[in-house]
């Protein structure tokens, strides 16, 4: 896919963010960690105002300044967070509401109530209303935006603003899980906007300069309605396409801040004191799994699904993929979310078990072909080190690279095939299911649902209510471990770096494109 096609990749990462545990001290911690944690002694916890923070993030020629397309790149999602600010953000599996002051379903959530915080102002002076999120969410939903998919079960014409400060919002079908839906980045603009791209923000920052493939300079707003920041008084973000060229820019002082490191080029980092090499919460990581179609041979066949299950090293994996950084994965996605259901036990490397399943009858002699590329660090390891952890198990496996340009671009090759590699992104569980599996899917990667998923997929949306809502995320991550199509077999941590000096950095989601709203530098 590349960074040409990097807006394709942008939908399959998801807009929304999953689960992001991090402390007020934001995402820079020391090499190895988590996430989070606290602030250093040296800086007191005491955010410093002033400076301008240099932060270079992976751009394409896709890039955009329009809010439309903020989700095109890294580089534009970062400058359209602080710009715009969203209705929520997601914080440890809940939303965090920002313009939102509050979001609520009636008993059985076709409506949902919207309640506007009142106070904020776009930076042209003007008052945010229940009319400018309305139109917020008529314009997402009916353009061609990563949005737009989140709000597929919007009634556009239906949903009203009955005051200043409150937005009715009806839905086609039942939703338990709208409000995860709308804390996926949708960042509010005002009603009536001609030009997305010179659309007032109410975010803490103002975009003085922008140009595509270089770099956008950033100015703070005094007025701004938010607690806290903004700290600095600049914040210039550079489009740098390679990692290893983010890096080295870190390195020679170039950059304060450099997001979405690769695991080899961070790898002889750890000791450098000059730098801090952040990893991201573990709810944040991205997973790798090997989807097989089950409407295609083999895989209509179970034992086929099962041998490939078995055949797999998870450790090996770890120890060769995330250069020993990840963990293993129970083939199921979403771990360390409150949805996930802990109660799931790992699938054995058992290669004897796999190589009986696959020697008899029709499955006698079948070769596999992985679909994969190298559009990101993983996949393509994943693929190739499985070729020889199959033949350790009896199975003839090959690799069919594919062109990073071509990977996503070509939907209809990648989800016929019966075999490909998957990296799945982070998003918060429910919205996830309902992006790759069930009646709803965006890219079902492992074929059409039968009758039983779609039931599940239907009764989860359907559920109001903590327990009853994850209760039905249970239901369907269990079905999908005994009867899916999707070996989820590593979990790959994702990784940036920045300057000792840089404190503030959040995730709410987005690891690889942060939130720079409360950021500031330490003396």
């Amino acid at each position: 896919m590349g960074e040409r096609h990097i807006a394709r990749r942008t939908v399959l990462r998801g807009v929304g963010g999953s689960a992001a545990a991090v402390a007020a001290a934001g995402l820079v911690t020391a090499c190895g960690g988590d996430g989070g944690g606290a602030t250093p002694a040296a800086d007191n916890g005491k955010p410093r105002h002033g400076g301008r923070l240099r932060a270079a993030f992976t751009g394409s020629s896709a890039e955009s300044a329009s809010v439309l397309q903020a989700t095109s790149t890294p580089v534009d999602y970062v400058r359209a967070r602080i710009v715009w600010d969203t209705i929520g953000e997601i914080e440890n599996s809940k939303p965090v509401w920002r313009v939102a002051e509050s979001v609520e379903p009636n008993d059985d959530a076709t409506v949902w109530t919207v309640r506007v915080r009142d106070g904020i102002t776009f930076s042209d002076g003007k008052a945010l209303t229940a009319d400018d999120v309305l139109f917020t969410l008529r314009t997402f939903a009916t353009q061609p935006t990563t949005q737009s998919a989140f709000l597929a079960g919007l009634d556009t014409k239906a949903s009203k603003a009955r005051d200043k400060r409150t937005v009715e919002l009806h839905l086609k079908g039942a939703d338990g899980f709208f409000d995860l839906a709308l804390a996926q980045s949708m960042f509010v603009f005002p009603d009536g906007t001609k030009d997305f791209a010179k659309a007032p923000g109410s975010g803490p920052f103002v975009l003085k300069t922008w140009s595509r493939g270089k770099s956008s300079l950033l100015t703070a707003r005094k007025d701004y309605w938010g607690s806290g920041g903004p700290y600095l008084d600049e914040i210039e973000l550079l489009s740098v396409t390679e990692a290893e060229a983010r890096l080295n820019g870190l390195k020679a002082g170039q950059f304060d801040y450099a997001g979405a490191l690769s695991l080899p080029t961070t790898r002889a980092e750890a000791n450098n004191s000059r730098l801090r090499i952040t990893t991201a919460p573990r709810e944040l990581w991205g997973e790798l799994a090997f989807s097989m179609n089950l409407s295609t041979d083999p895989f209509t066949q179970a034992e086929a699904v099962q041998a490939v299950r078995y055949a797999i090293d998870r450790e090996a994996m770890v120890r060769t993929v995330t250069l020993g950084k990840g963990e293993t994965a129970d083939d199921a996605m979403g771990r360390h979310q409150a949805w996930y259901d802990s109660s799931l036990s790992r699938v054995p490397h058992d290669p004897d078990r796999a190589r009986r399943l696959m020697s008899s009858g029709s499955l006698k002699g079948t070769k596999l072909s992985i679909r994969t590329s190298n559009y990101e660090y993983g996949p393509l390891e994943a693929a190739t080190a499985f070729v020889e952890q199959g033949r350790a198990a009896g199975l003839k496996v090959a690799v069919d690279k594919v062109p990073p340009a071509d990977f996503y671009t070509d939907m209809k090759s990648l989800l016929g095939a019966p075999l490909k590699t998957s990296f799945y992104h982070p998003l918060p569980l429910p919205l996830a299911l309902s992006s790759y599996y069930g009646p709803q899917a965006s890219y079902p990667f492992t074929g059409p649902s039968d009758d039983t998923l779609n039931g599940l997929m239907n009764a989860m949306h359907a559920a109001v209510g903590e327990d009853r809502r994850t209760g039905a995320v249970h239901d369907v991550q269990q079905y999908l471990y005994k009867h899916g199509g999707d070996a989820v077999f590593v979990r790959v941590p994702t990784v940036a770096g920045a300057t000792p000096a840089v404190r503030g950095v959040q995730a709410y989601g987005f690891f690889d494109y942060p939130s720079l709203r409360d950021a500031y530098l330490a003396s």
